[in-house]
């Protein structure tokens, strides 16, 4: 099989990481070990090709025209679609089936590729033209590639936990069924994001597509006596990921003041960046440690040597560092919106709460900060769970999905 993917998030960055460039250089790699044909095709500062083996490459294309998305300027993207460029290398490969993994630039380039007709402008730098006619994406090329699109982030729900805007998340509803509905299928990382998006996506065949995680790189043998020693051993809180108001940061600053009354001996470490990160620390002080994003064995480590996971967010698909957290031996406690909570075994694995309920966090928490039983109980018991989530299961999985798509079954 000769599979084309496109991807707008591949690369890390020192100052950004997320989940979809995780499963985007996880997948390379499982596929230039099986020996499949496989072409990446994402962002970057430059344009350059990398040989990953002799089946597989990820092209990296300079933007034409830069712009970046509002509050994310770590990742360039281009103005111009479809990118020449790109399509002058894809035309010149025969590809059975196109992947594309975000709403955004390279997605609308992928659904060019497959011959598919854009109906509605995508969602670009002016957002207010978000939705309007354009004639010339309604042209199709020649060939019909089969499409498969999947949903890795919640933009309509992102966009109303920063606007606190029902009309706007509307409008971004709108935009996500005009790129999705030009796909064979959907696929979701969760049960709950399936059917939420539903909702807007009609008529549509909906799969899934679960991440896995590396249970050999996050471990809870990487637990390491010096990182407590900074924090000086105090029972340490820990959340991953970006600093930002999706992710629901300033109820878990609630949720830990309220803790911080009850216990002095805790700790909150952040490991991530966003726009709220210096907030954070302005508000906290030294009651919470913020390094930024943390790569290899300092994250490994991070996670390894603290003591609870709190994931308060309500947006996520998924949540890639609930599977970490895990693997690495620590209790989680996740809301009950969003992907999360699929992952987790509520009251054996972590804890299960309700979604914006300080009270509900707190209690659960404080359970796992007095009883160090349960900590170590669930602790095991979610590496144990963790085990059960391999890449390797992930990726052959969405293989059958290909499959099915190319035989149209």
């Amino acid at each position: 099989m000769r599979i084309a993917f496109f991807s707008d998030s591949y690369d890390f960055y020192h100052d950004y990481n997320d989940g979809v460039a995780v499963i985007a250089q996880k997948f390379t790699k499982y596929i230039a070990r099986k020996g499949f044909f496989l072409r990446v095709f994402t962002n970057d500062y430059e344009d350059w090709n990398e040989e990953i083996s002799e089946t597989v490459k990820v092209h990296r294309f300079k933007p034409t025209i830069p712009w970046y998305l509002f509050k994310y300027s770590e990742m360039p993207l281009d103005l111009i679609i479809p990118n020449p460029r790109l399509m002058a290398i894809f035309e010149r490969t025969p590809f059975d089936i196109i992947h594309f993994t975000q709403p955004c630039i390279m997605g609308a380039n992928a659904i060019y590729a497959a011959g598919r007709a854009l109906p509605r402008f995508p969602m670009t730098v002016p957002a207010f033209v978000a939705g309007i006619d354009l004639p010339f994406f309604k042209k199709s090329r020649r060939h019909v590639l089969p499409l498969v699109g999947s949903f890795h982030t919640n933009v309509p729900a992102f966009v109303q936990s920063r606007t606190r805007s029902k009309f706007l998340r509307q409008r971004f509803e709108e935009v996500m069924d005009h790129f999705y509905k030009s796909c064979d299928m959907v696929l979701a990382t969760s049960r709950h994001t399936q059917e939420e998006i539903a909702q807007y996506v009609k008529g549509k065949a909906f799969g899934l597509f679960r991440p896995g995680v590396d249970t050999d790189t996050f471990h809870p043998l990487k637990r390491d006596r010096n990182f407590r020693k900074m924090l000086q051993d105090k029972t340490i809180l820990l959340f991953a990921g970006r600093v930002t108001p999706e992710k629901n940061i300033r109820f878990l600053r609630d949720v830990y003041v309220a803790l911080r009354k009850r216990h002095s001996y805790i700790h909150l470490f952040v490991a991530g960046d966003g726009e709220l990160r210096k907030w954070l620390k302005q508000d906290l002080g030294k009651d919470v440690t913020t390094p930024g994003f943390l790569f290899g064995d300092n994250l490994y480590q991070a996670f390894a040597s603290s003591d609870i996971f709190i994931f308060p967010s309500t947006t996520d698909t998924l949540g890639l560092v609930v599977l970490e957290a895990q693997a690495s031996g620590l209790p989680v406690v996740v809301s009950d919106q969003g992907g999360p909570s699929e992952v987790i075994e509520n009251g054996k694995t972590g804890f299960i709460c309700n979604a914006n309920v300080i009270d509900d966090f707190v209690g659960k928490i404080d359970q796992l900060i007095t009883n160090s039983r349960m900590r170590k109980r669930m602790g095991q018991a979610a590496r144990i769970l963790a085990e059960r989530f391999s890449w390797d299961q992930s990726f052959d999985d969405l293989l059958k999905v290909y499959e099915k798509v190319v035989n149209h079954d």
